[in-house]
């Protein structure tokens, strides 16, 4: 397994134009996967036993110019898409799965902190909180009874608009004009990601994203033969309306109807209960039976058809929205279905990895104060804009390399079950399935570090993090006379 993963950071060298760079991107990656606790980059130094002088150095990696994290990660993607990990699919594409996710940050010097609203039926969160709202997109891979968010990357994306014209980032586009918000954002993200795997794939959202930017932006994204390549399934709003077709043209002077009758959906589920067809559609191994009615419908925000599923699950009523109108619903109903998968995701790059642990600061960003976020207009010396550029992106670095990490014992996870299991010391109670968790493959790569040194000593990554180890003279304890 160790040589397996320093197999993969090796492909990662042709990204770095320093060879010292690459070596602490080694090391970081890999302190991931066996640090102890979640304390920032410091953890990497101390669970490594790195030289304490060199935790500078390993700052300013994160800081350094001689990477481009756009290049890791378009580098990463296609070290997914080339590894045997079985991909989920959906009448033949790949399935993707976003969504967001908000982390509480107190520090008034960390670019991008601002004030969010937290909506949510748990009494222990607070309304509001300090912090960043970054967006998460993965690829669904696994078998029936384990599936997994694999690959997954992450984006800052609210209060970010004059944080990503300092980045010099690309804004999104909407109906030829640039608009920058979390839903176009995510859309965005999507996009840049189908545009690299270059293969057709559905995203997976939930209601938040039913908007029409989204729809729009998607549509885009097409390869060289003008194909789309990406389409949208996701959950609507409960208030959503749609229209019939317009009637026909009567020759009558004047501009003919874009619209035809409007349409509550959710009162269908009374209206037209005669008509819901009843099908059994099988979920993470076990087969269940709901009713649907599908309709394609002229959606206002973008003026075009999209396939409405109206679903009814027991006593459970939602309808689906999805922009390809040749999918069936059986295959929407069940691509929807996977969209939890994000939310076990957030749970392992937070409290298993700990991606979102950064502590990246300048003393150039303005402090908040009393606003919901800082204002960057006095900020015009180009020190300050260097400095501001330089922590903003040290903090999607830190992100996306804890992904990158999560992603590595993902692979190991689906590739190499039966080795890990074999390897595994740890004892469960309950065994749910034969692909080990990211957490039991997690603990044999540190059993091998911490405790079986000899077998983790022929791998590369042990030649790269002892040149950066303390020597034994450099930690004695000086005798007393």
């Amino acid at each position: 397994m160790i040589n397996e993963i320093s197999r993969i950071l090796e492909e990662f060298r042709s990204c770095f134009s320093r060879r010292a760079a690459f070596k602490w991107f080694v090391v970081v990656i890999f302190g991931f996967m066996v640090r102890l606790d979640h304390h920032g980059v410091s953890s990497f130094v101390r669970w490594l036993c790195i030289k304490p002088r060199l935790y500078t150095s390993l700052l300013s990696f994160f800081r350094a110019s001689s990477w481009d994290l756009k290049t890791i990660m378009h580098r990463w993607w296609q070290i997914v898409l080339s590894s045997s990990v079985p991909l989920i699919t959906i009448d033949g594409r790949l399935l993707l799965g976003g969504d967001g996710i908000k982390i509480s940050k107190e520090a008034e010097k960390m670019p991008g902190v601002k004030k969010l609203h937290q909506e949510s039926d748990n009494s222990g969160k607070a309304p509001y909180i300090y912090g960043h709202h970054h967006g998460v997109i993965g690829i669904l891979a696994g078998w029936v009874k384990k599936t997994v968010l694999y690959s997954p990357c992450a984006e800052p994306h609210e209060g970010v608009e004059a944080l990503r014209k300092l980045q010099d980032k690309v804004e999104p586009i909407v109906n030829g004009r640039s608009k920058v918000s979390v839903t176009t954002l995510m859309a965005a993200m999507a996009g840049e990601l189908v545009s690299v795997v270059g293969k057709s794939c559905i995203i997976v959202l939930d209601a938040y994203f039913a908007v029409g930017p989204v729809f729009s932006i998607l549509q885009q994204i097409v390869d060289s033969q003008g194909k789309r390549l990406i389409h949208v399934v996701t959950r609507a709003k409960s208030n959503v309306v749609a229209y019939e077709d317009p009637p026909p043209k009567t020759g009558r002077p004047g501009r003919p109807r874009k619209y035809g009758a409007k349409l509550c959906l959710m009162d269908l589920f009374e209206s037209m209960a005669e008509q819901f067809e009843q099908t059994t559609i099988t979920l993470y191994g076990q087969c269940k039976d709901v009713s649907f009615l599908c309709m394609d419908l002229i959606w206002r925000p973008i003026g075009e058809k999209v396939r409405f599923v109206l679903v009814l699950d027991g006593s459970e009523r939602f309808i689906l929205m999805c922009s390809d109108l040749d999918l069936l619903p059986y295959d929407i109903i069940r691509a929807y279905s996977y969209r939890f998968k994000i939310e076990v995701s957030f749970k392992v790059l937070k409290h298993l990895m700990g991606a979102f642990f950064y502590r990246f600061w300048t003393s150039a960003w303005p402090r908040i104060g009393t606003q919901n976020q800082s204002d960057l207009s006095s900020k015009e010396d180009p020190r300050s804009r260097r400095l501001i550029q330089e922590a903003a992106g040290a903090i999607e670095a830190f992100m996306n390399f804890g992904c990158i990490a999560t992603g590595i014992l993902q692979i190991i996870s689906l590739t190499f079950h039966e080795t890990v299991w074999g390897k595994y010391l740890g004892w469960l109670r309950t065994v749910t399935s034969t692909i080990p968790s990211e957490e039991v493959v997690r603990s044999v790569v540190q059993h091998e570090y911490y405790h079986n040194f000899f077998v983790f000593r022929n791998s590369a990554i042990y030649r790269i993090i002892m040149s950066k180890n303390r020597k034994t003279a450099d930690s004695a304890i000086p005798l007393a006379a």
